[in-house]
This record gives structure tokens, sequence and C-alpha cells, in this order.
């Protein structure tokens, strides 16, 4: 078995104190103003171009399996047309 020396337990303590010392001075208070005067350009609000829509599906009136093959159908149908709106 293998003993410890004096040397050892020092090198492990200084470690713990420097890791400890680091991760202290890390830890600096969150400021929004000064970040905001640094960081212009993140601050800034961006459009919503996106349009609004109803993601609902129409009742098939089916069993639930039906009706999520209804509403897989018609959220396909709704993206081709979507996509081909874009390309034009």
């Amino acid at each position: 078995m293998k003993q410890k020396n004096l040397s050892d337990e020092m090198d492990i303590y200084l470690m713990q104190e420097l890791n400890f010392k680091a991760h202290s001075q890390l830890q600096i208070e969150f400021d929004p103003v000064r970040w905001a005067q640094l960081n212009p350009w993140l601050s800034e609000g961006q459009a919503d171009d996106r349009i609004p829509m109803n993601g609902s599906v129409k009742d098939s009136g089916g069993i639930p399996s039906v009706q999520r093959a209804f509403a897989r159908k018609s959220h396909q149908t709704m993206f081709k047309k979507w996509s081909q709106a874009r390309r034009d």
C-alpha cells in the first residue's frame, strides 16, 4: 500500500485552493445595462414576419387513427402550398 507523503497532500491542498479562487473570480454579477451598451445589435427587436396560422384540423368524424391520418394529409397539403408560394 502506498503511503501519502506531505508533498502530495500539500499539492492537493494548493490545487483545491487555486480552483476555489479561480471559480470565485468568475462569479461576476450580471449588469444588463452594461451588456446592452456593449451589444446594441443583440438588444434590438426583430420583426416577426410570420403569417399567423390556425394549425387545427377540422374534425373528420372518424376514429382517432382516421383523424390523425386526415390531419397529417391536411398538414402535408398546407406545407406544399406554403413551399410553392415561397419559391414563387
